[in-house]
């Protein structure tokens, strides 16, 4: 096959700027140059403000700016998807964790949960849906990668006769204010130190020229606008419910009956745990046993799950796919109260770390997602409406689970179960949590270790949780390391 020429793809890409309808937002030309000054400022904040690896000051800024969009297009009903304004909630709490914990889950985890949820936000704002569910899940690709909207986007935004008038004005005012602006923060940065200091503490400015600097600068620019117009202008119905076809009976029966059968021989051997006392293995000790199990049961709840929905997508209410569904579901929640268990016995013998404490309360999500779809398969509930309620427990979970001080949880929880036999308390495992903790270890003698030293003095730098803890509380018990060693925990 012979390769397109480049005029060839030029031409399509002109086809496809041709069929290309703009959101009409974008014909106030207030709100198109905001949107082109906000990804400006993005720009120029990822690119030459000092930021380190952490969440600092300009981070949270950056937060904030980039929900500016979607937060007015969603007060001013805008938008065609009305579900998009109920997550914005949920992100600004995100960003106020952000700014107040330290802990690795909200510091290097978050950060890329937020930015992911935004982007299918924006992608998804102009989607006509019937669910919830789908606001979560694109359903459409932009054509040229958005280079046509924003060729479209700028040829409406660019100078017009009637309107050359008023943006000569606005460039005079701009070249006359400017310069005076210059020689104005010039002067009075070197008449008063404490102004200065404030100004070089807001705004600490990298311009050391970076190679890196010749493509992050453009893909930077070309990603918010992409974010902030292209995404607008993907209007797409998807309201329309589509009728699915039914599994293979046979197929579906005997997949659900050996895995039921499997499983009832497991849930059988773990009853006498369940409801009573542990029978241990010989030359097995009670932390041993208590160990093995919970990450695998985990594991068999969540392929469950996965297999339940993937059949409840085509289920047409047979009777024997209900009923071998129903005993997979009760024997898995069973199973998760078997690794529950395990996971409290585990910790009474051990104690608490910040894993053990996800995996268990990933165990509490699994078993009520378990339960929820039990509830939905008896009653006969329509499918998507399962998602919906998926979705919404989901997020509301997991911002229920970064909202909390979890490292001030585990330090707490060992000091209190270990204070009479303080011999047993793992002082490494609690050495290496973050700055959260240190208000859980006042009055003892533990310390918490960290990699690297927050200069508070500095907005680019600056986190409210980790200056504020680091000011009430003083760094005696908290030692500034060069190098953090990490272990899994």
């Amino acid at each position: 096959m012979k390769a397109k020429s480049l005029n060839e793809h030029v031409n399509e890409i002109k086809d496809v700027k041709d069929e290309v309808v703009l959101h009409p937002m974008f014909q106030v030309k207030s709100f198109a140059w905001a949107i082109v000054g906000l990804a400006f400022v993005l720009m120029f904040i990822e690119n030459f403000l000092q930021m380190e690896s952490l969440v600092g000051g300009w981070h949270i800024v950056a937060y904030l700016l980039v929900l500016v969009p979607l937060a007015y297009m969603a007060i001013n009903k805008q938008l065609d998807n009305h579900y998009v304004k109920w997550f914005l909630p949920l992100l600004v709490i995100m960003i106020v964790d952000m700014f107040y914990y330290s802990n690795d889950m909200v510091q290097y985890v978050l950060p890329i949960v937020f930015f992911a949820l935004v982007i299918v936000l924006y992608w998804t704002s102009m989607h006509r849906v019937h669910s919830l569910y789908q606001t979560l899940i694109p359903a459409s690709f932009l054509d040229t990668f958005g280079i046509s909207h924003l060729s479209q986007f700028f040829d409406n935004l660019l100078i017009k006769k009637q309107e050359s008038d008023i943006y000569k004005r606005i460039g005079l005012a701009l070249l006359i204010t400017v310069p005076f602006l210059v020689v104005f923060v010039a002067l009075l940065f070197a008449a008063d130190e404490r102004f200065a200091n404030f100004l070089t503490s807001l705004i600490d400015f990298n311009f050391d020229f970076e190679i890196t600097y010749l493509w992050t600068v453009p893909w930077y620019l070309f990603f918010y606008l992409v974010l902030f117009i292209a995404t607008f202008s993907m209007k797409t119905d998807r309201t329309k419910v589509r009728e699915t076809q039914a599994f293979d009976m046979l197929i579906v029966g005997i997949f659900l009956g050996m895995i039921n059968l499997l499983f009832l021989m497991f849930v059988s051997m773990q009853l006498g745990f369940l409801l009573g006392e542990p029978n241990l293995p010989e030359n097995t000790s009670l932390a041993e046993f208590a160990r093995e199990g919970f990450f695998q049961l985990m594991m068999v709840m969540s392929l469950v799950l996965l297999i339940f929905i993937f059949i409840m997508r085509r289920y047409k209410n047979e009777k024997v796919a209900m009923f071998l569904l129903a005993g997979l579901l009760v024997q898995t929640i069973l199973m998760g109260l078997v690794s529950l268990k395990k996971m409290y016995l585990y910790q009474s013998i051990k104690g608490a770390t910040v894993l053990r404490y996800y995996v268990e309360w990933f165990d509490y999500f699994l078993i009520t997602i378990l339960v929820i779809g039990l509830v939905f398969l008896v009653r006969q509930w329509v499918f998507r409406k399962l998602l919906d309620v998926i979705v919404i427990v989901g997020l509301l979970s997991f911002t229920l689970v970064v909202s909390l001080n979890i490292d001030a949880m585990v330090a707490s929880h060992n000091i209190e179960k270990f204070k009479e036999n303080p011999e047993e308390l793992d002082r490494r495992a609690i050495s290496y949590l973050s700055i959260d903790a240190l208000e859980a270890i006042q009055g003892t003698d533990l310390t918490i270790e960290y990699s690297k030293k927050r200069w508070c003095e500095k907005f680019s730098n600056y986190h409210l949780g980790y200056c504020s803890k680091l000011n009430k509380f003083g760094d005696a018990q908290y030692q500034f390391e060069k190098e953090k060693r990490y272990e899994i925990r």
